[in-house]
């Protein structure tokens, strides 16, 4: 029997339930430690006077089993706009049920909405299912690239520096 999973937008009702998904996402990924997201912020950057990024949520019978988190950037390459996955989370009872499948089909048939070349993602080297998992949706898995960050710290002294 296979689940009828609903994907949904999320709206600004949902803040707690996002903020639990980023925070059960940040002990699976084991940085638990990282997290200073709160509802507070989550209010201002996801649904202010300028949402940084959007939310989608996975559920069966109205109840949210996983989410995405998305924003829109652009390809110089493509000159198009790219769709950048930063959270793409299934609560561990609901996997292999096709809820992950769900929601990046519903990330797909946003990004032919909106004309985009492509939707890109980072996997943490040792999530070997989630490698797998992604695989198997068509992805292809660079190995030539590293991700580069500067942290809070790193902007506020880029500034200063002379």
């Amino acid at each position: 029997m296979s689940l009828s999973i609903q994907v949904r937008a999320a709206t600004i009702a949902d803040l707690d339930q996002i903020l639990a998904f980023i925070q059960q996402k940040a002990v699976f990924d084991g940085y638990r430690d990282a997290l200073s997201a709160t509802a507070e912020t989550l209010q201002q950057t996801l649904f202010g006077d300028f949402p940084y990024a959007e939310v989608a949520f996975a559920e069966v019978n109205s109840l949210p089993i996983g989410f995405v988190l998305f924003a829109q950037m652009y390809s110089s390459f493509l000159a198009q706009p790219t769709l950048w996955i930063d959270d793409l989370f299934v609560q561990v009872e609901w996997r292999r049920q096709g809820v992950g499948t769900a929601l990046l089909k519903h990330l797909a048939e946003i990004g032919k909405t909106r004309g985009c070349g492509r939707i890109e993602w980072t996997v943490a080297t040792h999530n070997n299912a989630g490698i797998q998992f992604y695989r198997q949706q068509g992805a292809q898995i660079r190995e030539e690239v590293r991700v580069c960050r500067l942290d809070a710290s790193a902007i506020a002294n880029l500034v200063l520096a002379q």
